[in-house]
């Protein structure tokens, strides 16, 4: 009944491929469904060419298996967040979470825990465009990522949506309040992997708008011809540099 209902009430909201929660929202507060096939495919009738979409993917564990969404949340959380800190967390209670995801909700920030075996799984297939495929996990079964040794013991995931530094900061000064509870250990920023001496350096860091302003007034202050000239001049000394070669190997040639 429970499933039913949902399937019907999904009908009617528009979801994304890759958007699993619109779909399966329900896994995450149901404890009977971990690791069993929740819907089938004959259950969900799509009703726009995006849904039709979804329902032809041939995945490695059932499509509507707790396990393929678990991976497509993950590439979801990845697709649409420029920062990701991975934190261990530890003997977290219960009014500790409630407060520190409403924290970090007024940051601009979510709080999502992972499940190590099967995020460890989706890195390594991270670079394919569906990792929840079939074939994925035999095929980069041995492929390398830089975030997998962080993955030993219960680990979270803190993400923002735009790469802000400053983000990072009051993230960072929130979690020192947490007595050791929550332990920043890496981070995805953009397309980079840092460690957590780089997390510190990357938190003190203007945010884009402010680089693009310093950006500006140091071309304001180099002035016309000043910029000009700095931007020739490397070209010109390479220029300088090649005509004196040609000249020593050729003393005779005045070109």
């Amino acid at each position: 009944m429970i499933i039913r209902s949902t399937i019907n009430n999904i009908r009617r909201s528009p979801i994304s491929l890759f958007r699993p929660s619109t779909i399966v929202h329900f896994f995450s507060t149901t404890t009977s469904v971990h690791n069993a096939v929740v819907a089938t495919p004959d259950e969900f009738i799509p009703t726009t060419e995006e849904q039709a979409k979804f329902l032809q993917r041939t995945t490695e564990k059932p499509l509507f298996s707790r396990k393929t969404y678990l991976i497509d949340n993950y590439k979801h959380l990845n697709d649409t967040n420029q920062i990701l800190l991975f934190v261990h967390h530890n003997n977290l209670n219960k009014a500790e979470n409630k407060q520190i995801r409403q924290d970090l909700t007024k940051i601009g920030a979510r709080l999502t825990m992972l499940k190590n075996t099967l995020y460890q799984t989706y890195l390594k297939s991270s670079h394919e465009q569906d990792p929840a495929a079939v074939g994925m996990t035999h095929r980069n079964k041995n492929a390398n990522h830089p975030l997998l040794p962080l993955f030993v013991g219960p680990t979270a995931c803190i993400s923002i949506p735009e790469c802000e530094p400053a983000k990072v900061q009051q993230i960072v000064k929130l979690l020192k309040k947490m007595n050791e509870k929550l332990i920043v250990v890496g981070a995805k920023i953009e397309k980079s992997f840092m460690n957590r001496l780089q997390i510190d350096e990357f938190k003190d860091l203007p945010n884009k708008e402010g680089l693009q302003g310093q950006l500006v007034g140091l071309l304001t202050m180099l002035g016309g011809v000043g910029l000009v000239r700095t931007l020739e001049t490397p070209g010109h000394m390479v220029y300088l540099t090649m005509e004196q070669r040609a000249k020593d190997l050729d003393p005779s040639k005045e070109e």
